[in-house]
């Protein structure tokens, strides 16, 4: 077949529709065409297409399926700490028993242990009995023990203890009838006239205080100002009352409430000044030495040193004080530094 042929020959119309129906369904034209003769002739198009393309019948190339998607394999999971199955040997069993055992007995002694742990109030305190001196009746009160560690004191004696506060259980008070007082007025002996006075105020007046074995600090701030009340109501000792209220500062200062802490403060120092001029002295065991050097001091911690600097002259003027006293001196002489240093600055 020449090249003219050929070209007139894909010309024809069915040619070229059983040539794309061929190689839609795969098949292939061969590499090289067979010379057929001019003069041979085709009873059909089909014959024809196959002497020029005879792999056209061969077989088609079947469609792969899609790849199957696998699932992403999971970590495998620790067993669960369930008893083995009934298919696990006696062995495996045992073993896991005494380990459940062991586990058991472990919680249990870590629950004990804590069981045995005890608060502050329960390691530095004690539940002990007084008689009240207003009601006359027993009452459980708390005290605290005498030994506990110190990390410092500041100017005015307030001592900061580590991990406990002794101050909160500074006032006593009776659960019965109510009545409040540090414990060397609270153990004292009273005059009848003022135990009627108080019985009478405190059957008209609710002041009964629930017994708490573990005190906070308004709890203690409460009884504070009770046993004020009653310092008031019946012996009006000023000096006693300094005390007080510079204790309830303590509490303040130990629990930061400086705001409240300010407001003892200022009272403690006007009572010690009443009491200097008006009181005989020692007052629950403080000398009038002592004294004058805590208004001082508190006049000092508040920044009023002009007063400070009047009561710290009583002391250094006093010329027996440095032999009688000399500590007390020494501070007074370091705190009249602080003051001139503080006024230049």
């Amino acid at each position: 077949m020449t090249k003219d042929e050929f070209l007139q020959f894909l010309r024809d119309p069915d040619v070229c529709k059983e040539i794309f129906e061929i190689v839609k369904k795969g098949g292939k034209p061969a590499v090289v065409a067979p010379q057929v003769q001019p003069q041979q002739k085709f009873s059909s198009i089909a014959d024809k297409l196959k002497t020029v393309y005879p792999n056209a019948n061969a077989p088609q190339i079947q469609p792969q399926p899609a790849p199957q998607i696998q699932p992403t394999p999971q970590p495998a999971q620790p067993p669960k700490n369930n008893a083995p199955k009934g298919s696990g040997s006696l062995a495996d069993k045992l073993k896991f028993l005494r380990g459940h055992l062991d586990k058991v007995r472990e919680e249990e002694q870590i629950a004990a242990a804590k069981a045995q742990e005890k608060s502050p109030a329960e390691k530095y305190t004690v539940i002990s009995n007084r008689r009240c001196p207003i009601c006359e009746k027993d009452t459980r009160v708390v005290k605290t023990k005498s030994r506990i560690n110190v990390e410092k004191r500041d100017l005015d004696y307030c001592i900061h203890y580590k991990d406990f506060d002794p101050y909160l259980y500074t006032v006593l008070t009776c659960e019965h009838c109510g009545f409040a007082a540090e414990e060397k007025k609270f153990s004292g002996a009273w005059p009848n006239k003022l135990k009627e006075t108080l019985r009478e105020f405190l059957k008209q007046n609710d002041m009964k205080f629930p017994f708490v074995e573990e005190r906070n600090a308004e709890d203690a701030l409460s009884l504070f100002e009770l046993a004020i009340l009653f310092s008031e109501m019946t012996d009006q000792s000023k000096g006693r009352q300094a005390i007080l209220n510079l204790n309830a500062a303590w509490v303040c200062r130990c629990e930061g409430f400086a705001d409240r802490e300010r407001d003892f403060m200022e009272q403690a120092a006007v009572d010690f000044e009443v009491a200097l001029e008006n009181e005989r002295w020692p007052i629950n065991g403080i000398s009038d030495d002592m004294a004058t050097y805590l208004c001082a001091a508190i006049y000092f911690l508040i920044n009023e040193y002009d007063k400070s600097t009047t009561w710290l002259g009583r002391i250094m003027n006093n010329a027996n004080l440095r032999a009688t006293a000399p500590k007390l001196f020494e501070q007074a002489r370091d705190m009249w530094q602080d003051i001139k240093r503080a006024n230049k600055a």
